[in-house]
C-alpha cells in the first residue's frame, strides 16, 4: 500500500512539473557584430529587419546576455523561479506593438513589435522571463 501511495505522489509531482514546464516558452536571441539584437525565428515569414530588438528590448538582452552576443530566454505569463517581470503599459496602434515596464529594474521601458504576435500569439499583460544558463 505504501508503494502505491509513493507512486501516486510521484505521478502527481510529475504532472505539476510538466504543466509548469509547458507554460514556458524558450526563445534564442543573437547580437550581430554591428550591435543589433535579433530573435531567432526561422519560420517567420517576414523580412529579417522585423526581427530586430530595439527600443529597450536590446538593453534588456544586453543585461540578460551579460556581455555575450547570444542568450536563450525562458518566458511565461505566469511567475516562475528566478524570473524577472514586465507589465504592459500600453498597446500601440495597429502595427505599433506594445510597451512594457520592467518591474524592479533600471530599464524604464521595453517596446515589443508585432513579431510578438507571431511568436506568442498575443501581447500578454505580464511577461515573466529569465536567461537560461
Amino acid at each position: 500500500m505504501l508503494v502505491l501511495l509513493q507512486i501516486a505522489l510521484l505521478c502527481a509531482v510529475l504532472m505539476v512539473w510538466n504543466k509548469a514546464s509547458a507554460d514556458t516558452t524558450i526563445f534564442t536571441f543573437y547580437k550581430e557584430s554591428h550591435g543589433t539584437w535579433y530573435i531567432d525565428l526561422p519560420d517567420y515569414p517576414g523580412p529579417k529587419g522585423n526581427l530586430a530588438m530595439v527600443a529597450g528590448a536590446d538593453d534588456m538582452l544586453d543585461y540578460l546576455a551579460k556581455g555575450g552576443n547570444r542568450v536563450t530566454v525562458e518566458m511565461s505569463e505566469q511567475p516562475f523561479s528566478g524570473a524577472l517581470a514586465m507589465e504592459q503599459t500600453r498597446l500601440g496602434e495597429p502595427g505599433g506593438g506594445a510597451y512594457y515596464k520592467p518591474r524592479n529594474h533600471s530599464i524604464q521601458s521595453v517596446w515589443l513589435c508585432d513579431v510578438t504576435l507571431f511568436a506568442l500569439g498575443k501581447f500578454p499583460e505580464k511577461i515573466y522571463f529569465r536567461a537560461v544558463e
